[in-house]
């Protein structure tokens, strides 16, 4: 009895304390337009630094509704800022800029250093974004080529360090000159890719792996990649059925990412809801690793490759999206980052602090 009442007598002091930062929260969610910040409740183990996530609300490449832009999930506080922006239509890929220094072999998504700037790829028109971090405004959109049927779902570094964006509207890979502010003619390829999403490169970036998310005109055809030789694009081998096939038509395979050391590729299964490891050396499926619920759409990886974050969608219901948190050498799922408020979210890059 008498703990009980020593325990009571502080409650009045925890919930003013609790009252207190509710309200600083609060604040912290007014202003910057269209912004706002929730806070998400998460098993995972607490790091510094920042997850931006490319949100597409509802619809894939039709018009879609709802939140449109990126979520800033701050790792530290497990806050979640929304950010919508006028000119998304339906963004899946994001990235940092190409001049910014970025950690080896993370194909420029994982930095230590704040963005001023952030690019983000429609899905819909076709259009890259570039967005001022400090205000959240978009300060510039490059155009598809004329006549392109480019639906950017994926936007990678390349090997030279230029951006390169894989398209799901024609299965091809599009270069982008962030200086210029252009997007050129699509690269060579002889892989007969339909619709792409995931682009990773061999560590000797002489080869590309194209991740073939559907066939428009086959819905029985699993997911697949492709290996092209870089840039020539001559296809090499094919490695096959990394997903099933979806009988209604359902996208099959989405981004895909090499981790920092070169040997394991990664490829986010829409259809089982897994990770798809793949060993570069062999070209050969090892794994699954099941995320339990959702459907995975991208992963970026820390850059000592201890930690992997994976964009789930429908998590952790049809009209909300999480970051799960993996430990690579375990191949476990730690913890999950809920509180994007949109049923579809896409690509993400990291900051480490």
């Amino acid at each position: 009895m008498r703990r009980f009442f020593k325990s009571a007598s502080i409650w009045p002091a925890a919930i003013a304390i609790g009252i207190i930062l509710a309200l600083l929260l609060a604040v912290a969610g007014c202003g910057g337009g269209d912004s706002t910040t929730t806070t998400a409740k998460t098993t995972a183990a607490k790091t510094k630094g920042k997850l931006y996530v490319a949100v597409t609300g509802s619809g894939e490449l039709e018009a879609g509704i709802g939140n449109m832009g990126m979520a800033i999930v701050d790792l530290e506080s497990r806050t979640v800022e929304q950010v919508n922006l006028a000119e998304s239509k339906a963004p899946h890929g994001i990235i940092f800029p190409p001049d910014l220094s970025t950690a080896t072999g993370t194909a420029g998504r994982v930095t230590s250093s704040e963005p001023t700037t952030m690019l983000m790829g429609n899905a819909q028109d076709g259009t890259v974004l570039t967005v001022d971090m400090a205000t959240k405004k978009v300060t510039k959109s490059a155009m598809a080529p004329a006549g392109a049927k480019l639906a950017i779902c994926g936007m990678y570094k390349g090997p030279d360090g230029k951006v390169y964006l894989a398209s799901m509207g024609d299965g091809k890979v599009y270069p982008y000159d962030a200086a210029a502010g252009t997007i050129s003619e699509p690269m060579p390829n002889e892989a007969g890719t339909t619709s792409i999403c995931g682009i990773s490169w061999s560590p000797d970036g002489k080869s590309a792996y194209l991740v073939n998310m559907f066939n428009p005109n086959n819905s029985q055809e699993p997911g697949y990649v492709a290996k092209i030789e870089w840039p020539g694009g001559k296809l090499i081998s094919k490695i096959d059925n990394v997903t099933k096939p979806s009988p209604e038509g359902k996208p099959l395979s989405h981004q895909s990412v090499l981790s920092p050391d070169g040997k394991t590729l990664y490829v986010a299964d829409g259809i089982d809801g897994t990770m798809v490891k793949i060993d570069v050396a062999s070209d050969k499926i090892l794994t699954s690793i099941a995320m339990g619920t959702g459907e995975p759409h991208a992963m970026v990886i820390s850059a000592d490759g201890k930690t992997g974050y994976i964009a789930v969608r429908h998590a952790p219901d049809q009209n909300q999206s999480s970051v799960f948190v993996m430990d690579m050498e375990k191949e476990t799922i730690t913890g999950t980052i809920p509180g994007i408020q949109a049923p579809l979210i896409c690509g993400l890059v990291l900051q480490e602090s």
